[in-house]
């Protein structure tokens, strides 16, 4: 392969359907790369693209006192190069990236090699999926001793797990169980309503047997992968074990059928713990960081 001509394209610039269609076809896909869900989450956000779209790399970006800056959106776990290119050009892009903004906060995929981000410092960032393509009598096999007792435990106590929550419904709940900033919720609104009016989303909602909303999951499904996206338990979810409730009705319905179920990962251990009870392994991704800024204290809140 020639190396092809690579740019850095503002947004307004970009072909969105052959963008789409280039991630849309990579092997490392991630749904957080299609432009649906960028315009969502990032609002702003630019690119840099070898050739005919041959390659390309999504750049989440803002500004503050007239430096543009590169930015991990909420709910974008992951980004990086799509699909994967050649070393060289995969270098060029990296110092594309590097040429065009002073500070850079950058989170590749997990198929992404941090080494070829010349002048970045990486942290390796902990992420935990499960292949769906057993049946569940086999899947349910792999689950820790704790994760079938609190589903046991749920069952015990009544809880009962229905799909189909309204979008409004969901975030009313969520707000209510725990804090959540006002534009978080904006975001997150827009990507349950989207990804459910094209097909892709669904919420599971645990119900008490006093007929409480005690939990509810997000699951965003693209490709051969389905996103963990987000969640919530109330006290009274929390104490019955609600969350088990829900992956378990959600892998039951969904074993055998080749999906990757993303669970997005914690830095917390309670929560990555709950993940590995259902036979999660690690899939992780780095963070990049670049800082070419003489101060940053105006960067900071």
């Amino acid at each position: 392969m020639n190396k092809p001509e690579i740019k850095y394209i503002r947004n307004k610039s970009i072909d969105f359907e052959k963008w789409d269609r280039c991630v849309g076809h990579a092997a490392n896909r991630r749904v957080y790369a299609l432009s649906w869900f960028l315009d969502i989450v990032a609002g702003e956000w630019d690119a840099v693209i070898a050739g005919d779209y041959d390659f390309v790399m999504p750049l989440p970006r803002r500004s503050k006192y007239g430096l543009r800056y590169v930015y991990p959106p909420v709910y974008c776990q992951q980004l990086g190069v799509f699909p994967l290119p050649p070393e060289p050009i995969h270098r060029a892009m990296a110092a594309c990236l590097k040429k065009h903004f002073r500070y850079v906060n950058y989170q590749i995929n997990s198929t992404d090699f941090p080494g070829l981000y010349e002048g970045f410092s990486f942290i390796q960032k902990n992420n935990l999926v499960l292949s769906l393509g057993s049946p569940y009598e086999i899947l349910s096999a792999q689950f820790s001793s704790h994760a079938r007792r609190n589903i046991n435990t749920a069952a015990k106590l009544g809880v009962q797990v229905v799909k189909g929550l309204l979008p409004a419904e969901y975030l009313k709940a969520k707000s209510e169980a725990a804090k959540i900033k006002t534009a978080d919720y904006k975001i997150l609104l827009k990507l349950i309503s989207g990804s459910i009016l094209k097909g892709q989303g669904v919420v599971y909602a645990a119900y008490s047997g006093a007929n409480n909303l005690c939990a509810a999951a997000f699951f965003l499904t693209d490709a051969n992968r389905v996103y963990y996206l987000n969640a919530f338990s109330t006290e009274e979810g929390k104490k019955k074990r609600a969350m088990y409730a829900i992956v378990n009705r959600f892998l039951q319905e969904f074993a055998g059928g080749g999906l990757i179920l993303d669970f997005e990962g914690s830095v917390l251990d309670g929560i990555a713990r709950f993940y590995k009870g259902f036979g999660a392994v690690e899939e992780n991704y780095f963070l990049l960081k670049s800082n070419r800024l003489p101060l940053l204290r105006f960067l900071k809140k």
